[in-house]
């Protein structure tokens, strides 16, 4: 098979050989002053950076994105609106930590349970979701648990708010989560970025103003999320979010001494991210390459990937090439069929393969094509035989 190599297509088509394995498995850069600590391209689901990013860790109030994921699931199927309300019970009233202040017999909405959720991480707000939503916390429960089995993450929950050191989760498994997140419900940014909550229970006379525990949406560019944790056994959790340049990354601190430590390594990775790569799309670099179809409607097909965007590292472009293999096709060729395979070159070492798929259907031809075809193809075997 012929190897080449274009400028462009060469330095898009390398990141693709890391698409599984990520950049962590290089040499890292430094090290994260945490337990556990990793850092994903949003687009492309790169990891960029890997800390003990598959060691369990206690997530704290990370729990909480999964409740209010599984709460934008439920809405999302018009189980409940954000306008919907309920009433509390005293159970919430009763949590410990982290509290919106809510108090029994009070009606709120959902979309008020929502924000005290992501802004000041009320440990009642979740409660009060989970009997809204679900009846009783233990039945929301087991939705955030298969939900996480739907995703295939390595996440487990034994309660909406995250104070039980049961909880598990990696550095890894919360990055995918937040990634599936916000692909999902994209509005859902709008709670995670507010910089403050204000909640008046019935018994006060003046609204309660409590900020926003995630410091880099006040110190870092572009920080619009996410949530904060912390339990003596986990230390401090922080999963950050930011946007520049019309660019996410995903970072996951866990396990920091400090909140200002958190924020310190969380933004560490951060402008690593920034710093050291860029973001790609590649489809239209296989807008004109077709593969050949026999017996079809048309003679041919055009290939795409399935993860079209990439992460490219600044400054190894010229040491990587690339080659296509197509295989001989027979009509009816179905869209998403596997056509051939696009190899990644490190130098002279092959370091992944990845399938090359049929961009559109291609159906049966007409008897004459089919014959011509079967004639053309009966003379290949013949040759490929001597």
């Amino acid at each position: 098979m012929k190897r080449f190599q274009i400028g462009l297509i060469l330095i898009l088509v390398f990141i693709l050989s890391f698409s599984t394995l990520g950049f962590a498995q290089l040499a890292q850069p430094f090290e994260v002053e945490a337990t556990s600590a990793l850092l994903l391209d949003f687009e492309s689901g790169q990891v960029l950076f890997s800390q003990n990013g598959q060691s369990p860790h206690v997530p704290a109030s990370l729990v909480k994105i999964m409740t209010m994921y599984v709460a934008f699931d439920q809405i999302a199927m018009g189980k409940i609106s954000l306008d919907d309300t309920t009433r509390v019970s005293e159970r919430p009233w009763r949590m410990t930590g982290s509290k919106m202040f809510l108090e029994p017999n009070e009606v709120v909405t959902i979309d008020q349970l929502l924000t005290g959720i992501a802004v000041v991480s009320g440990n009642d707000a979740c409660v009060a979701l989970a009997e809204a939503l679900a009846g009783s916390e233990a039945l929301y429960v087991q939705w955030m648990n298969e939900k996480a089995e739907s995703l295939g993450l390595d996440l487990y929950f034994v309660d909406v708010h995250g104070l039980s050191d049961e909880n598990k989760i990696t550095a890894e498994a919360i990055a995918y989560l937040v990634q599936n997140y916000l692909r999902d419900y994209p509005e859902a940014i709008k709670y995670h970025q507010q910089e403050s909550f204000s909640y008046q229970p019935r018994s006060s006379k003046t609204p309660i103003v409590q900020p926003n525990r995630n410091g880099l949406l006040r110190s870092f560019e572009g920080a619009d999320g996410l949530k904060t944790g912390h339990l003596q056994v986990a230390g401090y959790n922080l999963v950050g979010t930011a946007v520049q340049n019309n660019r996410r990354l995903i970072s996951v601190v866990l396990g920091a001494t400090s909140e200002a430590s958190r924020e310190r390594e969380t933004a560490k990775l951060l402008n690593y991210g920034y710093r050291s790569f860029d973001l790609v799309n590649i489809s239209r670099l296989l807008e004109d390459k077709t593969t050949k179809v026999y017996k079809g409607k048309q003679k041919g097909v055009g290939m795409y990937i399935t993860e079209p965007i990439i992460t490219v590292p600044k400054g190894v472009q010229k040491s990587v090439s690339v080659s296509i293999q197509t295989k001989n096709l027979e009509a009816p060729v179905l869209k998403g069929t596997q056509v051939g395979v696009l190899s990644i070159f490190l130098g002279e070492e092959l370091t992944k393969q990845v399938p090359l798929l049929a961009s559109e259907e291609v159906p049966r031809g007409n008897l004459w094509r089919v014959m011509w075809d079967s004639v053309i193809l009966f003379f290949q075997d013949l040759i490929k035989k001597r």
